[in-house]
């Protein structure tokens, strides 16, 4: 006799509760699907968030290298110049003689060139600049002596002090290589020649 047949397990069907029975095989139902959508928007969100952090530490290396170049450099930049306070006018000596806005410092010892232009130097002026025939004139007025200024050169290729060429404004007889002035006018010597000089300095002193 035939018993009644058993009624087989259906095992291709899942019921919607997304509950995994790993004893009952399964299609791919709408469950599985979910299940492996989590599972991929897991590992997405999980590489975005490694992205992040590698652009993030990547921006803070760049900073940092970037702070380190500008405190390296810093140091050597140039400094911009302070403002200048205004100029104060040189006080000239009382024996200081002036003509035309130029004063003329008139010594009373003997030195060669050289010394008698650091000597000059000392004053903040230098051997006399004789600009023109008239302030030659002035000069060899109230000379009785020879006296350097500040022409010197060689080959007759006269300079001031300054560097800048002599242009003949008068005549410098003699063939030495510094020039002096007297009485006559202007006429030169050697250089190792101990004289009286004559300094001289801009109109930018004043007397005291």
């Amino acid at each position: 006799m035939i018993g009644p047949k058993k009624e087989l397990r259906t095992t291709d069907i899942e019921d919607d509760s997304g509950i995994y029975d790993p004893f009952t095989p399964e299609r791919t139902t709408d469950a599985k699907r979910a299940r492996n959508d989590g599972k991929c928007k897991a590992l997405i969100l999980k590489w975005i968030f490694n992205t992040k952090c590698i652009i993030a530490s990547y921006i803070l290396n760049v900073i940092s290298v970037i702070f380190i170049i500008v405190l390296a450099v810093k140091p050597y930049e140039e400094k911009p110049c302070p403002i200048c306070a205004p100029c104060v006018r040189f006080a000239c000596p009382e024996s200081w003689i002036i003509n035309d806005g130029k004063y003329f410092y008139v010594s009373k010892e003997a030195a060669n060139w050289s010394t008698s232009w650091n000597i000059c130097s000392s004053f903040n002026a230098s051997l006399a600049v004789i600009a023109t025939q008239k302030e030659l004139d002035f000069c060899a007025s109230m000379l009785h002596s020879d006296y350097w200024f500040g022409l010197s050169g060689k080959d007759q290729v006269w300079k001031w002090p300054n560097g800048t060429e002599f242009t003949n404004q008068f005549p410098v007889k003699g063939e030495g290589f510094c020039a002096y002035v007297n009485g006559k006018g202007a006429d030169s010597t050697m250089c190792s020649v101990e004289k009286l000089f004559l300094c001289s300095y801009p109109e930018d002193c004043r007397k005291t």
